[in-house]
């Protein structure tokens, strides 16, 4: 935790004298707000054995505060001691009979030990005697309950209505978005969160919300802006820079994905991931010292973070550094050796380096760990074209088309067909595979680059080309 403020040193000064005291086993007379601040420190820190000991000194001084009994309550509940949670409300309830948070908090209790009709018909109740200010808690806590009942569209309208009557309360806004995600309510969430934001431009988590609905929908431009809305009101908003950057990198926008990943590290320092990240931006701008840099960076604040030496693998790869891109594929395999891009990498920077055998064998580990992966299969059935083993291709192509459904494979046997000068039949197949995808035309001259000279096989794309025109 970070203390700037003289609040927030009186606060650790007040941990540290209690804590001395404590140990001595003498509490001296604090008043309720101390005993308060003390509780809510300990809950945010989870440690909630140490908030339950000063609820009960608080207690000690203050037997007669229903605050402390709901306080200790809260505690239990917590900590998943729903019986004692009940025990201490219902000596909360002989002080303050008419407190709302003693009721609300019962019915979280009903919900906690599977009584779920008590806890509703409990929440009815309340709602007759609430307040509009009191509302939003309740409806929240309703929301709770059928989420426990897995009953998710009510959850979403209790939800709704929760930030009816406070569009600032967070931890509405913090689950109803897991509730958009299980009931896929995607366009209602977008009308929803637009007026929340009518009603309250400054709620961050709305417009974080927003984005993600935006995101869903296929919106990303409105989903990027959104996202940006959420930290530009709240700096210190981590979520929403890391979110934006990330759709950001997705759509290729690597420049300002980058900016978005650099204001991250500057204001909350750095990780693995994020330093990882970065580096991505800078590999896919081609600027691969910088990338190896951040990666290297990465690699040293988590050295079991398979993916950077991957990342590092293909750095090493685009400035044609075979051998230091093995080096770094063996290291991620080492950490993660169930990842077929891996093994496909390190079967390719293999081949380069005139290592075949080794080539094939790796090709043949990444399709047996992703067999359903078409774009490996391709990969391996070119290589074996290029080293002039066509027979052994077309059994590849073969095992591919019983394990893979895909158009690549199409392209793949013609691909092998025209190689063993099987021309009729690799021009049917090729006609196929134009049918089925042609925008993958381009496949055929990756696979086969020999073709880039026949004219028949131009003439055959262009003829499917000019019936889409």
């Amino acid at each position: 935790m970070k203390y700037n403020s003289d609040q927030d040193h009186a606060l650790i000064s007040l941990v540290n004298e209690f804590e001395t005291m404590s140990q001595q086993g003498i509490v001296s007379f604090l008043d309720e707000q101390d005993f308060l601040k003390l509780i809510n420190y300990y809950e945010k820190e989870f440690l909630f054995e140490k908030a339950i000991e000063v609820a009960d000194y608080a207690l000690n001084q203050y037997g007669f505060s229903a605050d402390f009994h709901i306080k200790k309550a809260q505690l239990f509940l917590a900590t998943r001691n729903s019986e004692k949670a009940m025990s201490i409300l219902d000596q909360a309830e002989m002080f303050a009979p008419a407190e709302l948070d003693i009721h609300v908090l019962r019915a979280k209790i009903f919900s906690s030990l599977g009584q779920y009709t008590q806890a509703l018909t409990l929440i009815d109740l309340i709602k007759e005697k609430a307040s509009e200010g009191e509302l939003s808690d309740i409806y929240l806590c309703e929301a709770q309950v059928f989420e426990c009942l897995k009953e998710y569209e009510k959850m979403f309208e209790s939800l709704r209505q929760s930030l009816h009557f406070d569009p600032d309360n967070e931890e509405a806004l913090e689950r109803v978005w897991v509730c958009t995600e299980l009931t896929k309510k995607y366009v209602e969430s977008i009308d929803f969160h637009k007026d929340v934001i009518d009603r309250n431009p400054y709620a961050y988590l709305a417009w974080y919300n927003l984005g993600h609905a935006y995101s869903c929908e296929g919106e990303y431009d409105l989903a990027i802006d959104a996202y940006e809305y959420s930290f530009i009101i709240n700096e210190e908003f981590e979520l929403g820079y890391r979110e934006c950057a990330d759709l950001c990198f997705q759509m290729c926008k690597y420049e300002k994905a980058l900016g978005f990943y650099l204001d991250a590290l500057e204001l909350f320092g750095p990780d693995s991931d994020l330093l990882a990240n970065i580096g991505e931006c800078y590999m896919e701008m081609r600027q691969y010292e910088r990338a190896k840099d951040y990666f290297s960076k990465a690699s040293k604040l988590d050295p079991y973070n398979d993916e950077v030496y991957y990342y590092l693998g293909l750095c090493h790869a685009k400035e044609d550094r075979w051998l230091s891109a093995i080096n770094a594929y063996f290291k991620a395999i080492e950490i993660e050796d169930r990842r077929e891009e891996y093994f496909s990498n390190l079967a390719m920077a293999f081949s380069k380096v005139g290592e075949f055998a080794k080539a094939h064998y790796y090709y043949l580990k990444a399709t047996e760990i992703g067999p359903e992966q078409c774009e490996i299969w391709k990969d391996h059935i070119a290589f074996l074209i290029e080293l002039g083993e066509l027979e052994k291709a077309l059994e590849v192509v073969e095992e591919a088309d019983f394990n893979a459904v895909g158009t690549e494979l199409i392209y793949c046997r013609a691909a092998c067909l025209f190689a063993l000068e099987n021309r009729n039949d690799a021009m049917e197949t090729l006609r196929m595979a134009l049918i089925e995808d042609l925008d993958m035309a381009n496949m055929i001259f990756e696979i086969l680059p020999a073709l880039k000279d026949d004219l028949q096989v131009h003439h055959l794309i262009s003829y499917y080309l000019s019936e889409v025109l």
